[in-house]
């Protein structure tokens, strides 16, 4: 059942659980849906994914520039049929089809391709039509964890851009360097777009290495890692080199306070630490719910046993 929401949104929310037969047919779905709101007055962007890791349920997060323009895309008739399409798609205990209004934005552990496609005017339509193919292709790929498009904003010249989202780097360079998306790439028309890409890093990028399978601490770790090596760094700071920075002006002392603190943690502290703690960071799957715990208890203690030391020198 659709949930109703107030007139003065201008983003929702479809939730949508799938069985396991309606997520093989679901990367198909979300292609036509991307390609009929793409076309839409007022859209801004739509976002699809899973609402955490693993799960069966999907969020496909719907933005236009107010809320009239979202009143007239749900009552398109076309996208009407389409969320009918969803219900065979559905598992057979799923609450039904859902509709809110959609929070600023969704994000959990994942490494993110962002593509920026400048299109020639007038020739939207085949753009949108190859792009459809593309995002039917990716989402069958391992290690899908959803798309984020965004229509061009004012200004000259056009420029859409597409996020895709893989749990892993080796998994979305799966995507990037496979033999289907090059067909699809072969396909283009360079007459009517040409695109750019960047890959998105993840908490503190290149302070944290990838393990043998390609992937990334969590960004809760690798801010947690920080914390405990920059705290005593802060610390001593203020104890030492704070007195010798009183004469000059604050935004200054700062400044050197801050760029200190941050050329120590980034070499050597950072590598240190995660060589220190690499079995917590990103344990084996066979022993990660014990791993998870033990680390877990393991930085409470050492944040601990940081403060208490420092506490002697104030």
């Amino acid at each position: 059942m659709v949930r109703s929401e107030g007139a003065g949104i201008s983003a929702i929310v479809t939730r949508v659980q799938l069985s396991t037969d309606g997520a093989a047919l679901f990367p198909a779905w979300q292609s036509a849906l991307t390609r009929l709101i793409a076309a839409q007055p007022g859209f801004l962007s739509i976002e699809i994914l899973p609402t955490f890791d693993g799960s069966d349920e999907w969020q496909v997060i719907q933005r236009f520039a107010d809320p009239p323009a979202l009143q007239h895309w749900r009552s398109e008739p076309r996208r009407q049929a389409l969320m009918a399409e969803l219900a065979p798609l559905q598992s057979a205990d799923a609450p039904g089809l859902r509709e809110e209004a959609a929070p600023d934005h969704h994000a959990f552990g994942a490494v993110a391709e962002i593509i920026t496609t400048v299109v020639e005017p007038g020739r939207e339509g085949e753009f949108l039509a190859w792009s459809e193919s593309v995002q039917s292709a990716q989402a069958r790929f391992p290690g899908y964890r959803g798309t984020f498009v965004q229509a061009p904003i004012a200004g000259d010249p056009p420029r859409w851009a597409a996020l895709v989202r893989f749990a892993t780097p080796r998994q979305l360079d799966g995507w990037l360097g496979s033999a289907e998306r090059q067909a699809l790439l072969d396909q283009a028309d360079p007459a009517v777009s040409h695109w750019s890409s960047q890959r998105l890093a993840r908490g503190f990028g290149a302070w944290f290495g990838a393990d043998a399978s390609g992937a990334r601490p969590p960004a809760w770790k690798q801010t947690a890692l920080v914390l405990l090596v920059l705290f005593p760094v802060v610390m001593l700071e203020i104890r030492f080199l704070s007195p010798h920075l009183a004469g000059l002006p604050m935004p200054l002392a700062t400044f050197i306070g801050n760029a200190l603190s941050v050329c120590v943690v980034s070499w050597p502290l950072a590598g240190l630490a995660q060589r220190a703690m690499a079995w917590w960071l990103t344990p084996p799957a066979a022993h990660r719910g014990r791993t998870e715990a033990l680390g877990a208890l393991v930085m409470v203690a050492l944040y601990a046993a940081e403060m208490g030391v420092l506490s002697l020198l104030f």
